[in-house]
């Protein structure tokens, strides 16, 4: 047999390929396996960003149903105190509420709705129709707050969906309050995202039709994939289905991944369509990679890792868009800003002033100007804002709505507050010429060196700067706050007042005190007012300013009024029994008693536990009361039918005085302190053209048939003057401070 000798350079030649093919078999292999390794870390991060916006969206979509759910709880709140307080139908009393609602209810509700049991239901525009009561789940018991799918009722030529709560008396459910909100609103304020060039968000409703779509068309329809194998993922499952990332199929056969999310509060399933050509074309830089390594191995590697770069770099940009920048100001969000800051604050030497701006009134811009008007309102401000961020080298940052966090290193508080009023005055003047008139407020806490021991945060900072803010209110005089302790001292003192008021009224720590009142004729004693006080064990004793302003805020007031009316009746009575000298007293009635019928009921069931003549009543009700005229009115005439007088206090405080003494029959007019206080120079004299008007007043009154009463008589040139123009009664320090009960018993000894 012959043999097939080789020459060494033919050997040479198949070693060295050999050689190179191993070594590129190796390359290719290894770099094989780095490229699928980098492309799907790529891809994984592609689908971790994804998930980051689909919690962001989630969490949008959840707090625009909370705050809907919050408006609806505001007027169920609302109903409860009025059914409580009203023995008329509930059903009439709330479809009269309805209507009153109809025009301060949220932009986006196109109604408020009553359904009874029956299955009728009663719009706040005044109309009724028929629903289907089987239909409405809320009135099971099962949801305290329900929130329904998508439904185009035949008085809507538009698509909507409800949330309702049921309403209870007794226990026992006696309809459904509900609002039907417009989807095209919801939609416009939430979805609307587009990340890749076929992707889109769709919300599915609990029986999977769709609530949000790029096409209109199929806008509370259900789907199916044509491809049979991926049934399983028609919306009518995925809207069953639990939070997922899944391959499923176009209505234009495409093949596609979903990414589904839930939302706790509706039960919906927020849906991101992405197609499958953007996965594909990340490993069509594999297939092309595998050629190019064949011929230019050590290339290919250089060029995967620049590829590598590349990509990370596209995805991050992808996930800084949307989830680090705000897209309407391009400022940094809030979480970002947190973070930004947490970095700069981390010198334990240096000082800082963090800012909270808003605008007042924002939400009357934005429901009157509309959304459009009030975003570029946003954003012409937030340039005026980062103007003066940047010149100092500050950080700036957008919250929610209207809402800007700005935070500064500084080297003295002196200088930066100075700094700060100075660039405040230069904003306010830049932003008069804006076309939408608008008022920024401030709030404003400081970071300093050891704060930092005592656990302050950015985030208790911004709540400082927040809260500091708050006490602003609607003052328009006052544009800023600063955080300091007694800001928390009052918020404290408040919570303290509010947790231990019941208590206190059950042991007595409130107690009476009495103000006489002197006739101007002899300067006798004709009557006192009765004055609450409050000898609180931890806060001592407490004048009413502290607590009544509270009180009236959380309704508590009532109950005070009560007891204050029991503990005056109690008095009375029992100068009676033991034949002593009494004068009337008179009670302070406040503004939260705006049902005529309650409050004599209520008022009545004390009184007459008592063995008390009505004369020895007198009830003060206040001009300037929250009750219209009618409801005024028709109080002073029950407590007229029963026997009591009736005075108007802090008469001349208001703003229809003269037009209320014809309306409401009162007995006296006790006329405001501030007619002399404002009119009384050092040496206690009042000025002539303050004389004149006051000496009007009382001969108006003297011709309207009503006793006169003046409050804040604290000098004899004040007493002189009254006597003088017939004035019939005088209360204030001149003749007596408010007197305790032992007091005012040998007041009235000396004085009657």
């Amino acid at each position: 047999m012959k043999k097939h000798n080789i020459s060494p350079e033919k050997a040479k030649l198949i070693s060295t390929l050999l050689v190179s093919i191993i070594f590129m078999a190796i390359v290719l292999s290894i770099s094989n396996l780095y490229t699928k390794r980098l492309l799907n870390n790529a891809k994984d991060e592609y689908f971790e960003n994804i998930q980051i916006m689909m919690d962001g969206f989630e969490r949008i979509i959840s707090l625009q149903l909370n705050a809907y759910t919050n408006y609806l709880n505001a007027y169920y709140m609302d109903i409860n105190i009025q059914l409580r307080n009203n023995l008329e139908d509930p059903t009439q009393k709330i479809t009269q509420l309805l209507t009153r609602y109809n025009y301060t209810k949220h932009p986006d509700f196109l109604d408020l709705y009553y359904l009874t049991p029956n299955g009728k239901a009663y719009l706040s525009d005044g109309t009724s129709i028929f629903m289907n009561p089987e239909l409405h789940k809320s009135l099971s018991g099962d949801y305290d707050i329900f929130i329904s799918g998508i439904c185009k009722p035949s008085i809507r030529d538009q698509y909507i969906f409800c949330i309702e709560k049921p309403v209870y008396e007794t226990h026992k459910i006696i309809g459904v309050l509900g609002a039907s909100i417009n989807l095209e609103k919801l939609k416009n304020r939430t979805t609307g995202l587009k990340i890749g060039s076929r992707e889109s968000f769709m919300l599915l409703d609990k029986d999977g039709y769709f609530l949000v779509h790029s096409r209109p068309d199929v806008i509370g329809l259900k789907y199916t994939p044509k491809d049979k194998s991926l049934a399983h993922t028609s919306t009518e499952n995925l809207a069953k289905s639990p939070a997922q990332t899944i391959i499923s199929q176009a209505d234009d056969g495409s093949y596609i991944y979903l990414v589904t999310s839930k939302i706790p509060e509706s039960g919906w399933t927020l849906s991101l369509k992405v197609s499958m050509n953007e996965i594909n074309a990340i490993y069509a830089i594999q297939k092309r990679s595998k050629i190019m390594i064949i011929f230019f191995s050590i290339i290919t590697i250089c060029a995967l890792v620049f590829v590598e770069a590349k990509l990370l770099d596209f995805f991050q940009k992808k996930q800084l868009i949307e989830t680090v920048y705000d897209p309407l100001t391009n400022l940094w969000t809030r979480v970002r800003f947190e973070k930004e800051a947490l970095r700069m604050i981390r010198n334990p030497r240096s000082k800082f002033i963090l800012i909270e701006a808003d605008i007042r009134g924002f939400k009357f811009i934005n429901q009157n100007y509309g959304e459009e008007a009030a975003d570029q309102l946003i954003l012409y401000y937030s340039k005026a804002l980062s103007r003066y961020v940047t010149e100092y080298h500050g950080i700036i940052g957008r919250g929610f709505a209207d809402h800007f966090y700005i935070l500064i290193k500084i080297n003295s508080v002196h200088k930066a507050m100075n700094t700060f009023r100075d660039k405040m005055n230069i904003i306010t003047e830049e932003i008069k010429s804006y076309e939408i008139p608008f008022f920024p407020k401030f709030g404003i806490s400081f970071l300093m060196p050891g704060d930092r021991a005592k656990g302050n945060t950015i985030q208790s900072l911004i709540g400082q700067a927040s809260f500091a803010k708050s006490t602003i209110k609607d003052n328009l005089l006052t544009q800023y706050s600063v955080y300091n302790s007694k800001l928390l001292e009052k918020i404290n003192e408040e919570r303290f007042i509010e947790s231990h008021m019941q208590q206190a009224l059950e042991d007595h720590e409130f107690f009476v005190m009495y103000q006489p009142k002197i006739s101007l004729a002899n300067d006798k004693i004709v009557g006192a007012e009765a004055l609450v006080r409050w000898n609180s064990p931890k806060l001592g004793l407490m004048t009413p300013d502290k607590f009544i302003p509270l009180f009236e805020q959380n309704g508590f007031i009532t109950k005070l009024d009560y007891y204050v009316y029991e503990e005056v009746f109690k008095f009375i009575q029992k100068r009676l029994m033991k034949d002593l000298p009494i004068v009337p007293i008179s009670v302070n009635m406040s503004r939260n008693h705006n049902k005529p019928e309650k409050f004599m009921h209520d008022f009545m069931e004390i009184f007459t536990k008592y063995s008390i003549p009505p004369k020895l009543i007198q009830i003060e009700i206040l001009e300037r009361s929250v009750m219209d005229n009618s409801t005024l009115s028709d109080i002073t005439d029950k407590l007229h039918k029963e026997g009591f007088s009736v005075a108007m206090d802090d008469f001349g405080s208001g703003e229809s005085s003269l037009n209320m003494l014809t309306k409401i029959p009162v007995d006296v007019l006790k006329f405001d302190r501030e007619f002399l206080n404002a009119s009384t120079d050092k040496e206690g004299r009042i000025d002539k053209k303050s004389e004149k008007f006051i000496h009007i007043l009382i001969d108006l009154s003297k011709n309207l048939d009503k006793q006169t009463v003046f409050e804040g008589v604290e000098t004899q040139a004040q007493r002189d003057f009254l006597r003088s123009i017939n004035c019939d009664q005088a209360q204030g320090f001149f003749y007596s401070k408010p007197l305790s009960e032992q007091d005012f018993v040998q007041f009235i000894r000396i004085h009657s």
